[in-house]
């Protein structure tokens, strides 16, 4: 999920390795005080949840919401007015991220248990792939279910761009959240071998097609 913002008519879907936290927390200063933000964890300075709650005060919005789940909770007419956007990256590079995190995060590693390599990694498959936050299934065919999906290579202008055409002018990334978990870097893009590329392409194909992406030139 991440945030609905009333106020600016716009819905961010969080994907996983794409920056979502540090928009996130970006994004709840602007969004409105009737805006639905939910929690993060860890929890990050200047993030206020707030609304996400039923009124039996039980939890129903929540981090990494799909947006079925969201259209859901809205209504379909609701939903299908405001401007949603979510954020994509090139697969290699997010699965790099994603490998960094489970062995460098304490809150995914706290005792340091979780040392397998990038082969293991790789070998079990269980990539960082976000194609059922972001669309639904109609007529057997996978169909978006955002007005938009922002490159992660090109995140600070691509954010810059929608969140003025919702009235958000000149916004800026400002927060780094969970940056720290690639500074101990295992495996960099370019030691990614190309049996290893295929391998996590043909796993994102989905994904690919659906979006209509061209990563061939992508930085990060």
């Amino acid at each position: 999920m991440a945030i609905i913002s009333f106020r600016h008519n716009f819905i961010f879907i969080k994907t996983v390795k794409t920056a979502g936290t540090s928009i996130e927390v970006d994004l709840s200063r602007v969004a409105g005080p009737d805006a639905i933000v939910t929690p993060i964890l860890p929890e990050e300075d200047e993030h206020q949840p707030r609304n996400y709650l039923n009124a039996s005060g039980r939890k129903q919005f929540y981090n990494h919401m799909t947006g079925q789940k969201i259209r859901d909770l809205l209504g379909r007419d609701t939903y299908d007015s405001m401007f949603k956007f979510c954020v994509e990256r090139e697969p290699v590079a997010k699965c790099i991220s994603q490998f960094h995190m489970l062995r460098n995060s304490p809150l995914h590693n706290p005792d340091g248990h979780y040392t397998a390599s990038w082969e293991d990694f790789l070998a079990k498959g269980r990539f960082p792939i976000d194609i059922e936050r972001y669309t639904d299934v109609s007529d057997g065919k996978r169909h978006l279910i955002v007005d938009e999906v922002l490159r992660y290579d090109q995140l600070e202008k691509e954010l810059t761009r929608v969140l003025s055409q919702v009235g958000i002018e000149g916004f800026t990334l400002t927060t780094r959240a969970k940056s720290t978990y690639s500074q101990n870097r295992l495996v960099t893009v370019e030691q990614v071998t190309p049996d290893q590329r295929s391998l996590i392409y043909r796993a994102f194909r989905p994904s690919l097609d659906a979006t209509g992406i061209d990563w061939s030139r992508a930085t990060s």
